[in-house]
């Protein structure tokens, strides 16, 4: 399924917005590595990667439109979420998660 620019918009504004600086600085001090990369990724491979996880993401939301439009991701320390509602609003959620817990059964 083929992104609209609307869609590519909402990724860059998401890249733009988000601290890689900070997740690699964790990343290196936790000796945090990809198995596809040697050592800890840099700034650039990591945006590069969640350039491509955000698309991924929001193709699923896509897909997933008549069902509720919603698909949920994570990879590499990094959790990806989008969804769109009726009005074909897209949310968009990146963040990158070391530790997590919930009791929703």
């Amino acid at each position: 399924m083929e992104l609209e620019s609307k869609h590519y918009d909402t990724i860059m504004d998401c890249l733009d917005e988000f601290d890689f600086e900070r997740v690699h600085k964790v990343m290196s001090f936790l000796n945090w590595t990809w198995s596809s990369i040697e050592g800890v990724p840099d700034t650039l491979a990591l945006r590069k990667n969640c350039r491509t996880y955000l698309q991924k993401v929001i193709r699923g939301a896509l897909e997933r439109k008549e069902n509720g439009g919603e698909f949920i991701m994570a990879s590499g320390g990094f959790r990806y979420e989008a969804k769109l509602y009726p009005n074909d609003f897209l949310w968009l959620r990146m963040s990158f998660d070391i530790a997590d817990w919930d009791n929703a059964e």
